[in-house]
């Protein structure tokens, strides 16, 4: 289990790099997606997500998000949704693991506190990690903890680059 703790450690950098460079350029692929609509050309879809385009909180529920936007308030639902998801194109394209015959070798799943641990294999016997935790804080809120590569690959091809640290409502 050394070597998927390593590579997830060596992708760390490049993955810093990339989340505070979606962060930073966030306004201005927002604007340029008000004129070329809500999915970003070519390798600047990688700064947001695969799965979804930009107005992907609207299609999927996200408390906050709504349709019917436009100009600056559709400029600035498109700039969270970038920060909701930065650079989720890059963690799966670049630094993700290969979803094709990939299979789950071990998976221990808690509910107090919800906690998910998975070793998983690629069809070429590459292994990776995800580890995941729903730390109770106060009041409701939990500290979200995703460590790894995902368990479930959200595009349908890789299994992305997971460094995510945050709050979460129950």
């Amino acid at each position: 289990m050394i070597w998927p703790i390593a590579r997830y450690l060596a992708y760390l950098p490049a993955n810093l790099v990339f989340v505070l460079l979606s962060y930073a350029l966030s306004p201005l692929l927002a604007a340029l997606s008000l004129a070329t609509g809500p999915k970003l050309p070519g390798v600047l879809q990688w700064f947001s997500t695969l799965d979804a385009n930009l107005d992907g909180g609207i299609s999927q529920r996200v408390k906050g998000y709504r349709g019917g936007l436009s100009g600056w308030r559709l400029w600035w639902q498109r700039t969270c949704w970038i920060c909701r998801n930065p650079a989720h194109g890059w963690q799966s394209e670049l630094l993700g693991m290969p979803a094709a015959g990939s299979i789950i070798l071990r998976q221990v799943i808690s509910d107090t506190p919800k906690n998910q641990w998975y070793v998983m294999e690629t069809a070429k016997g590459v292994r990776f990690f995800c580890w995941k935790r729903d730390q109770p804080l106060f009041g409701g809120i939990y500290l979200k903890l995703w460590f790894g590569w995902v368990n479930r690959a959200y595009d349908g091809r890789n299994h992305h680059y997971a460094f995510q640290i945050g709050p979460k409502r129950a």
